[in-house]
């Protein structure tokens, strides 16, 4: 018996103490090739049409809003403009009211010898 235990203790030491773990086989992936796409001459010249229309409305677009940038422009001009001449006539419309003032009239109609004659005045209105 005591070769018995001897050859245990032999398998024991050449043995390794954990079981070794059985991996599994793994088999390769097998992923499809991607198929090469081949671009038909219609769609290719369908994607350069395509392009160039995109361009056209991208530049017909910068150029609308140009132009309306520039109309409005001239509508504030010409609304200042407008401003202008309505507070210059504003101004002498007062200046003409001054001017035509009844003593101020009477004043000058002295200095050059005339007199008031009731007869001769009309009331005008407007």
């Amino acid at each position: 018996m005591a070769a018995e235990n001897n050859l245990a203790r032999d398998l024991h030491s050449v043995m390794p103490q954990t079981a070794p773990q059985v991996q599994p086989k793994q088999q390769p992936i097998q992923t499809p090739e991607p198929k090469q796409q081949r671009h038909l001459k219609v769609e290719k010249v369908l994607l350069v049409v395509a392009s160039m229309i995109i361009f056209a409305l991208g530049v017909a677009s910068v150029s609308l809003e140009i132009m309306v940038a520039t109309a409005n422009r001239e509508v504030q001009d010409t609304n200042r403009a407008i401003e202008e001449v309505a507070v210059m006539n504003t101004n002498l419309e007062q200046e003409v009211q001054e001017l035509s003032r009844y003593d101020r009239v009477y004043e000058i109609a002295k200095a050059h010898g005339l007199e008031m004659n009731e007869e001769n005045v009309r009331n005008v209105t407007k």
